[in-house]
């Protein structure tokens, strides 16, 4: 797990259906759209998009797809098996289940209710849960193929689901005329057991769904009218660092053309193996003498609700097939995929983690100074730099403490990973996320927190209700420019508006800021400096580290 979820139990311990708005949707229409592939025909159903300006698009929705077999019982823990063909049509109708989700005590409702289905229903979860959706403008075709938009979603690999309502494409499809797939893979122990009995480079199943799934769009995507050449790669969050691992060891030949980081997590850690072997331990298995089969067999339930209950982490094994915690290698080898990527930050990341620790409340008996020993253990140099760079924060400990994991754990890493990638020859653009607006506010001052942007991006901000037409704009702004890069990547994104390619002008002023007060509804160049100015700390931890 990353840094900052880890932090959430020690502040603890200090402190003792197709609702997508802009979308509205009217349901499934008689006969519904279908396609053929090679595992089966699939039929889906025409969904009508309203925005909250009443212009109206239509998009094809096919959901719940079967892209590998159920990971269940000989599969569990171990690399994807392609999909078991179906011999009478798939009724594409319902969004799949998450797979097991794992929500740590002792934040785990707070951080299940900002992440786990924001607007939406909860949803349900199961071990057979490897489905993708497929979301296509209505004029689609073999013969009119459109860019594609494939998503990773986030939530610190240990949980997450491509059947959020955020996440719902219609929108896209409809307004932007492009073609997005979401899908499930496994996260926690199913996706990153590190189990010593799954060869190397196979222990990462989380990861080799991911790119099962990507072959998928390859082998079946243009018969649902989009262009295997032309895919975009894009997540957040854990989504973000999966498109970093996909980007630094690229399967071959390269299934994507082009890519989009936002709030890439940092460096996962914890001892996987320790977990895994605590559970072979707890469930009997640790003296089998086929263990791995053992624990195969034991209730998918019962083993997350031990590994929640427990707070076990599963960081991904450092197989260099398919992760590594440190891309430095693969870009100077030029390993790294040869395609023109964006990527960028939120303002205020690290403010829902504060909250989570409860770092928010009133008259905390913590200090500024408590929360920098806590977040930077032994780095007593390091601790007194943050006092000083931060001052103005010091006497707010929920302030201080936001800004130090927003620029330790997302910005100065950003700012490394484009900095380094630019200068070593790739083409990288770099955003600044900076607007927050009263319906996606599940706390107090909020901000620009960590997935704030999401819903802007997709058009489905309106789940939420009560928005704004700023908000509207801003959204649909976002959404252009998201799929306007992923029509044409090599020209970069925002096309004549002076976004510069990072390196490209010899200064300073190259970081695009999206809502900021002199463009609320669209984006404006900014200094580097606006976001980077706490690097000046972090950057010797980041360069140590990896990134």
């Amino acid at each position: 797990m990353t840094r900052f979820y880890r932090y959430f139990a020690t502040a603890a311990a200090l402190l003792t259906s197709v609702s997508a708005s802009p979308i509205a949707a009217t349901g499934a229409s008689q006969a519904g759209p279908t396609v053929t592939i090679a595992s089966g025909v699939v039929v889906g159903f025409a969904t009508e998009v309203v925005s909250a300006s009443t212009s109206t698009a239509s998009a094809y929705n096919y959901l719940g797809i079967p892209f590998a077999q159920p990971p269940t019982g000989t599969l569990r823990f171990a690399p994807p098996a392609t999909p078991t063909a179906w011999s009478t049509p798939l009724q594409a109708t319902q969004l799949p289940p998450a797979c097991y989700e794992q929500f740590n005590a002792p934040t785990a409702d707070f951080i299940e209710a900002i992440f786990a289905n924001p607007g939406g229903p909860t949803l349900q979860q199961s071990e057979d849960c490897l489905y993708l959706n497929v979301y296509a403008p209505t004029d689609a075709s073999t013969t009119n193929k459109k860019a594609v938009l494939f998503w990773i979603y986030g939530g610190d690999l240990q949980f997450g689901s491509g059947s959020l309502i955020t996440y719902n494409g219609s929108s896209f499809a409809g307004f932007q005329d492009v073609v997005v797939v979401t899908f499930n893979y496994r996260t926690n122990i199913f996706g990153f057991s590190n189990s010593p009995q799954i060869p190397v480079g196979q222990q990462n199943s989380g990861y080799l769904d991911q790119r099962l799934a990507l072959q998928w769009v390859q082998d079946n995507i243009a018969q649902f009218g989009g262009d295997p050449d032309q895919v975009t790669i894009f997540g957040e969050s854990a989504g973000g660092w999966s498109v970093k691992q996909l980007l630094a060891q690229p399967p071959s030949p390269l299934p994507f053309r082009a890519a989009i980081l936002e709030s890439e997590a940092t460096m996962f850690t914890g001892s996987a193996l320790a977990s895994y072997n605590q559970v072979l331990s707890n469930f009997g298995c640790a003296s089998s003498p086929a263990p791995l089969t053992c624990i195969q067999q034991v209730n998918a339930s019962s083993i997350i609700t031990y590994i929640s209950t427990n707070a076990l982490s599963f960081a991904p094994a450092n197989d260099h097939v398919t992760s590594t915690t440190d891309v430095r290698p693969n870009i100077l080898s030029k390993q790294w995929a040869p395609v023109p990527f964006f990527l960028g930050t939120n303002a205020n990341e690290g403010r829902v983690f504060a909250a989570a620790a409860g770092l928010d409340q009133s008259n905390l008996p913590i200090t500024s100074g408590e929360v920098i020993a806590t977040l930077l253990p032994n780095l007593t140099d390091f601790q007194n730099a943050s006092l000083q760079v931060y001052s103005s924060l010091v006497n707010n400990t929920y302030l201080f403490a936001s800004q130090v994991i927003t620029d330790l754990e997302f910005t100065c890493p950003a700012s490394s990973l484009s900095s380094f990638a630019a200068a070593n020859g790739f083409d990288v653009w770099r955003y600044y996320y900076n607007a927050s607006f009263p319906n996606e506010s599940p706390f107090t001052d909020a901000g620009a927190y960590h997935s704030s942007e999401i819903p802007q991006v997709w058009g489905t901000y309106g789940s939420f209700g009560g928005a704004t037409a700023t908000q509207e704009g801003l959204s649909a702004y976002m959404q252009k420019t998201w799929a306007e890069f992923a029509k044409s990547p090599a020209e970069g994104p925002a096309v004549g508006q002076g976004w510069p390619r990072l390196g490209s002008t010899g200064t300073g002023r190259e970081l695009w800021q999206l809502g900021g007060p002199g463009a609320p509804e669209g984006g404006e160049l900014i200094d580097l400096s606006v976001a980077d100015y706490g690097c000046v700390v972090f950057d010797p931890i980041v360069a140590f580290e990896g990134f």
